[in-house]
């Protein structure tokens, strides 16, 4: 199966779970494709990488906008307060979690060397209390300090494709998955049946990131 059909498998579950039309994201240029429900906020998403098609993953998503009044300043300090995530009763060994760093030239956020923040991308299940907060410390960094991290910051990063040091706008971008299947599904039934146990196993923790932003 070509990374097109998979790709299609992929929406098509999604969409027909949720009842969205979602908003497709990735590119040419970027290393994914995937969708999301295009909510504003908390947001449910799918994604596959090119370099292993055959792999896909259900996602909880934040990104560092405005929003609401910055929701994810309100999740991140209200966790570097409790680390409450951390105690939710899920399946740790299934779920990874990470804050990863989006620069930004206008609306395009093109790729940087310093993507990923303190501990990002590991398990739950291995993340402790002080690798959480160097985490949380590092993604609150990317926000404005002097407008009460509502808004983003301006850090140096490299540009990947030039390697150059630039001074750009940044912001956090919270992502916590988990794998939904490792290898093609038969069909479009079956896609909706293992996607369906991932959003089974995420659901806890996207109604407790979404109590966080209220």
């Amino acid at each position: 199966m070509d990374t097109e059909k998979s790709i299609k498998l992929l929406t098509d579950a999604f969409k027909t779970i949720l009842g969205v039309s979602g908003r497709a994201f990735g590119d040419k240029s970027k290393p994914y494709d995937g969708m999301s429900d295009d909510a504003e906020g908390v947001q449910w998403n799918v994604a596959t990488f090119k370099d292993k098609p055959e792999r896909a993953r259900l996602g909880v998503n934040l990104e560092g906008m405005k929003y609401d009044d910055w929701p994810i300043a309100r999740f991140i300090e209200g966790e570097l307060k409790s680390r409450a995530l951390l105690s939710l009763p899920v399946e740790k060994d299934k779920i990874y979690i990470g804050f990863f760093r989006d620069a930004w030239q206008v609306t395009n956020r093109p790729a940087i060397e310093e993507r990923s923040l303190g501990c990002s991308g590991i398990l739950l299940e291995e993340m402790t209390g002080f690798q959480w907060k160097k985490t949380l410390d590092e993604a609150y960094a990317c926000l404005d300090p002097q407008n009460n991290h509502r808004g983003r910051a301006k850090q140096e990063v490299t540009l990947s494709k030039s390697g150059m040091l630039k001074m750009m706008e940044v912001s956090p971008h919270l992502q916590i998955y988990t794998t939904i299947w490792s290898n093609f599904p038969s069909d479009v039934e079956e896609a909706k049946t293992l996607m369906q146990k991932g959003f089974d196993r995420l659901m806890p923790v996207y109604e407790y990131v979404r109590t966080c932003v209220r």
